[in-house]
Order: C-alpha cells, then structure tokens, then sequence
C-alpha cells in the first residue's frame, strides 16, 4: 500500500489526544500531532562494528517541535519522557503519547532504501508504558506492523534499565516476555554505571536479543578497568545469543572502544548522518 494510503488509512483508524487526523505526510516525511507538540522521526543506522558498510537496523529517535521553527527544550522532553512513576501522571496520555511516536517511526522506516529480511528497526517504549498496559503487550502495534508490511521480528522493544523501575522489574519483564511471545525483539538499554551483578543477573534471566550502551556515558569515565569490564560485559552478551550494540559513538576514539570491547553493532554520527523522513543533509561516510 502507498505510504500516502496508509498514512490516510491510519488516520481513519487511530485518535489520539483528541487529534482525530493525528498523520501528516509532506516534504518526504511523515509527522505525528500530538496537541502541540509534532513528533518526527531521526532513523540513525546500525551498523556492523567491524564492517561499518553493512547496515543491520536502524535506531529510531524522537524530533520533537512545537512549530515548524521553534524546537522544545531538550530538558523538558526528556523529563516528559523519563519522569519516575507519579500519580499525577496520566497514563492513557503516555500509552497515547508512545503509540504514536512508535507508529511515526515505523512509516517513515518504510520511506529509507528498501530493508533486508534480518533488518531491526530498534523503537524505544516508556517503562510506563508497558506497567500501563495489563496484558497483551504488542497486540496493539502488531496491526501498524503487518499493515505495514513488516513482520514483528523485525521490531526490537527497547527498554531502558534503571534503578527507578526496580521495584517494578517482575512487571516490566512480564511484559516484555508477553512481546517477545508475539515475535517481537528484546532490547535493554543500560548507562555504564548501571553495569554489575545485578544487570547481569537481568540479562541472564530475560536474555534479550540485544543490549546496548551509550557512548556518551563513557566520555566521562575514568576508570582503568572500564574496558576489561566491557570485554566482559559483551562476552556475556554473546553467551546468552545476543548481540551488543554501542550507541551515540561521534568520535574515532568510540569506534575503536566498540572494536577492542567486542561489540557487535554500532550506531552514532561518527559513521554518518541520520535519516530525517527521506532527507539526510550530507551522504554517509560508509555509503
């Protein structure tokens, strides 16, 4: 189906927030409206670490704007993405909220050149989210997918692992197996000072197909076992059938860590410039 019917074919078939024509589809991209805020999508490669010309998936990230011109503040979206549990928050407005950024990403993963089979489209998913729902998990974005096109398996479920969901962890692994269940991937998405026994003993138990860690985290680290404890960390990866994944490498000093530690996959600007829709402000430098 042409991406213009589906975009059409969604807007007869989805609400949210109110927004009875939530998709917009020009210049080469498609938008999500959620009141003010116009969700889009930034689709940065993943790419093998050690033959970076071979692109395994693509990471899915979130460009937000209140007007064609005037960006949100960085500060406040990651603090309306990442806000501990409160019961101030409402929560069909986060399953709302995530829904619609997840079906964004997916139509304009449709418009980049044509997806090998093994291809993952890696697609963040609010811890909340999967407390919000009871059961279930993935039934939802199972229709957008195979309306799509695609097949689950070519969906990874990323799930950051942080100390403020702990006491919730039973929930949350219940609800990623309920997805996994349905053929969907399995990511976790971990912060170096997260790394130890404990998420150890979590990779072993949930065993994803995937974990990842951002480069960013590492910048900041001084710590003289750090690569010894990454070596070990992807060894365990591998152990359990998964792969490693380093992301937001922008440095050459970032793809020799990924190569030297044992990651399998890498994912950053160093390697090239992110998709916006259709358009990409220079050609990547592994093209």
């Amino acid at each position: 189906m042409p991406l213009q019917q589906l975009v059409e074919h969604f807007n007869d078939r989805l609400g949210f927030h109110g927004n009875s024509r939530p998709f917009v589809f020009n210049n080469g991209a498609v938008h999500g409206l959620y009141g003010p805020i116009q969700i889009g999508s930034r689709l940065s490669p993943v790419r093998a670490a050690e033959n970076p010309s071979r692109i395994a998936g693509y990471c899915a990230g979130q460009e937000l704007t209140n007007s064609p011109a005037e960006p949100l503040f960085g500060d406040d979206i990651e603090h309306l993405l990442n806000h501990p549990l409160s019961p101030s928050i409402d929560t069909l407005s986060i399953l709302n909220f995530d829904r619609l950024s997840r079906t964004v990403h997916m139509l304009n993963y449709l418009l980049l050149p044509a997806q090998a089979e093994t291809d993952t489209l890696f697609l963040d998913v609010d811890p909340r989210h999967i407390l919000g729902v009871k059961e279930n998990h993935g039934v939802y974005f199972e229709e957008i997918i195979v309306r799509c096109g695609l097949e689950t398996r070519n969906v990874a479920i990323t799930v950051p692992v942080s100390p403020a969901y702990a006491r919730f962890q039973q929930q949350l692994n219940q609800g990623l197996e309920n997805y996994r269940s349905r053929g969907y991937r399995i990511a976790l998405k971990f912060d170096y000072a997260a790394l130890g026994r404990q998420a150890n003993q979590l990779i072993q138990a949930l065993e994803p197909n995937f974990v990842s860690l951002s480069a960013n985290s590492l910048n900041r680290i001084r710590e003289a076992g750090m690569a010894e404890k990454l070596r070990q960390w992807t060894a365990l990866s591998r152990s359990i059938g998964g792969q490693s994944l380093l992301t937001n490498v922008t440095h050459i000093k970032g793809s020799a860590l990924a190569q030297n530690t044992g990651f399998e996959l890498v994912e950053g600007d160093f390697y090239g410039t992110p998709y916006l829709g259709l358009e990409k402000t220079e050609a990547p430098l592994y093209a």
